[in-house]
């Protein structure tokens, strides 16, 4: 874990060790394990200014930029704080209340830090690190994994995996519990929606499909003694099918894609796009990804999705 971070103000210098005395992860350091191609290309965009250079043009105090993490392991948490202390320095963070109230353009580009999955590190470790930076994150969670033992929980992610088509078990087991999602809410955090058990919607009944939406939304409404506003749906982009994006509509203000794009603010549509960060890649490959450059890739997505948007649902 990285050295001591309470209390730090938004903008103050990262640590250039992490306990133990271990410079911050580099590139050259991950070389020849877990680094590819791409995230070579990345890391070059990133150093090279590239990105840098990429995000000052796009960017202004009338975007908003979302980002998509998971869990921080206590390996990767020097990583994950390294992203916040350069976010910090670049943009406003946005709080996810701010998506129903009446607001206005800052001084800086908004950002918005999304967790999916409800890990238990979340309200652990990184719910505390972003508090200390004068942010609030919003966690997309499962509320049929909260309190259950670790045997129920695989089984119901072997289910999700089956579904998929996949074999892999997710070590993950240990999600937030509903005092946690709770306390999270009050501490004015954002609640969201995940499903009810992580399924891909658009591989499942319609009856499934009720459940996993509507009955996950009353369920999260009666913890948090509020409307639950935001959903976000499970694996890819195009896991969504018109039937249970107009549910997914219709039990929450906002949706919440896994596709790449930028977002218009101080008023965002109410379907909207999110930019996926691996916490386990250095500092370069963020800076990268929330360039607007990965964004190209999902042009064609963002058309196909806005168009399933006007299909169902009212403005």
């Amino acid at each position: 874990m990285c050295l001591q971070t309470e209390n730090r103000p938004a903008g103050a210098s990262l640590p250039v060790e992490c306990a133990g005395g271990h410079d911050l992860p580099t590139d050259a350091s991950l070389m020849g394990s877990t680094f590819t191609i791409p995230d070579l290309l990345r890391s070059f965009a990133g150093r090279s200014g590239i990105a840098a250079l990429s995000s000052r043009l796009i960017h202004s105090p009338r975007t908003l930029r979302i980002l998509i993490y998971h869990d921080v392991p206590a390996s990767l948490f020097c990583h994950f704080e390294s992203h916040l202390a350069w976010l910090s320095q670049r943009f406003e963070f946005a709080r996810p209340d701010e998506l129903i109230r009446e607001t206005s353009p800052g001084n800086r580009p908004r950002i918005l830090l999304t967790f999916d999955d409800g890990c238990s590190d979340n309200y652990a470790t990184v719910a505390p690190l972003l508090e200390s930076y004068g942010a609030r994150g919003l966690f997309f969670v499962c509320p049929g994994f909260a309190d259950l033992s670790r045997q129920e929980s695989l089984r119901l992610m072997e289910r999700s995996a089956a579904i998929m088509g996949a074999t892999n078990r997710d070590s993950r087991w240990e999600r937030l519990s509903r005092a946690q999602i709770i306390d999270l809410d009050r501490r004015g955090h954002g609640i969201g929606s995940h499903t009810m058990t992580h399924v891909p919607l658009a591989r499942v009944t319609e009856d499934e499909t009720i459940k996993e939406v509507e009955e996950c939304a009353a369920l999260l409404a009666s913890w948090l003694e509020h409307p639950c506003h935001y959903f976000a749906w499970t694996y890819s982009w195009d896991e969504i099918t018109p039937k249970s994006l107009k549910l997914a509509l219709d039990c929450h203000k906002f949706c919440f894609s896994p596709c790449s794009g930028l977002n218009p603010w101080p008023h965002p549509p109410r379907l909207l796009w999110r930019t996926a960060v691996d916490v386990s890649k250095p500092l370069p490959y963020l800076q990268t990804q929330i360039s607007g450059l990965p964004d190209q890739a999902y042009r064609s997505k963002r058309a196909w999705l806005k168009q399933m948007r006007r299909s169902v649902a009212a403005p």
